[in-house]
């Protein structure tokens, strides 16, 4: 099956990948309304309608894209239990502009899902489909300072902390500084330290 079919899943004995569809949207609301959630998150927590309406017009263009057997702009993914079915997550590979072939990884993962290492295989998911799939130059990847699981995974991917940005984002009132992480593909240097 095309990589870029609406009905392509990537499995392995713990997960289950698959493109983000119109299904999930009322589970990623639910997951980015959690306060623990959120809270590493510089754009949460955010109401469940809030998180929805935010989600679904990429939902809907990458359905549109996937239909042509085309990658959007902004890939969204669930990740799941491969055993039960149970939503884990989120995680997307997004274009960045002005950087050919360059883009950035994020996720985010149900309370549940953490310190199971969910959150390693799915950034590596991401980081190998922006390679073989998308033949990505340049990986880049952010998180709020004091984030120290996300710097570290981050920094097992490959990337390198390229600029910290000083009261770089605004959540309730608070200005927090952002991490930003990236290289060239042909510059990682992937660590064999995983996460759980």
């Amino acid at each position: 099956m095309n990589r870029f079919h609406p009905d392509a899943i990537w499995s392995s004995s713990t997960e289950r990948y698959r493109y983000a569809a119109e299904r999930d949207l009322a589970s990623f609301g639910a997951m980015l309304s959690d306060a623990e959630v959120g809270r590493w998150l510089w754009f949460a927590p955010m109401s469940a309608d809030d998180a929805i309406a935010y989600f679904r017009p990429f939902v809907e263009q990458q359905q549109e894209a996937l239909e042509r057997g085309e990658a959007a702009d902004t890939l969204v993914f669930t990740v799941e239990d491969a055993g039960t079915g149970e939503f884990l997550g989120q995680g997307a590979i997004v274009a960045v502009p002005g950087s050919d072939r360059g883009f950035e990884i994020g996720f985010q993962l149900c309370e549940h899902a953490w310190g199971r290492g969910v959150g390693t295989r799915l950034s590596q998911f991401l980081r190998t489909f922006a390679i073989e799939g998308l033949d990505a130059y340049r990986i880049e990847g952010a998180c709020l300072e004091g984030n120290e699981a996300s710097a570290k995974l981050l920094s097992n991917l490959g990337l390198r902390q390229e600029a910290t940005l000083v009261d770089y984002r605004l959540r309730d009132g608070v200005r927090h500084t952002e991490l930003r992480f990236g290289a060239r593909v042909r510059d990682l240097v992937i660590s064999d330290v995983s996460e759980g």
